[in-house]
Formats: C-alpha cells, structure tokens, sequence
C-alpha cells in the first residue's frame, strides 16, 4: 500500500472507509442481495423491490448505469495525473 501512495499528499480523509463507501457506491441495495429473508428481492416484480424503487439487483442489470443520460462519454479517454 506504502507505494501505491508514495508521493501523495496527506488528506484528513486517508482511511476513512466510510467516506470512501459513499463516494464510490451509489447506493448499498445490493447488500440486500446476501440477506437470506429477502430471497428473491433481485425480481423487479417482488412487493419489496417495488415498494422500495430498487433497480439493477438481477445479476442481468448489475453493470447497467442507474442514470444513463448522465453517464460518461465512452470517446472521452482517459486522464493521468
């Protein structure tokens, strides 16, 4: 870990996993998936699933974006610090 940061500078959030969470997950549905009393919660028709507006829990949806018209310019490359 030591070298994949070596050169960075030091900021009052290294380490805090928990802003890291937010900042890199748009959500936590998808922890309802390993939770055995919502079996079936995946199915867009389940009561659960409807009631809350869950989307992409079906392992069919999972890389589909949540917002598509907001998503990235797929021709827009990459950037190197």
């Amino acid at each position: 870990m030591a070298e994949a940061v070596e050169g960075l500078g030091e900021d009052r959030r290294d380490f805090d996993w928990d802003w890291c969470s937010t900042v890199l997950f748009e959500d936590h549905d998808v922890l309802m998936l390993f939770d055995a009393s919502l079996d079936g919660i995946e199915d867009s028709g389940n009561e659960i699933n409807q009631a809350l507006g869950l989307a992409n829990l079906a392992a069919a949806d999972w890389f589909d974006p949540f917002r598509p018209g907001q998503a990235r310019d797929p021709d827009r490359g990459f950037r190197h610090p």
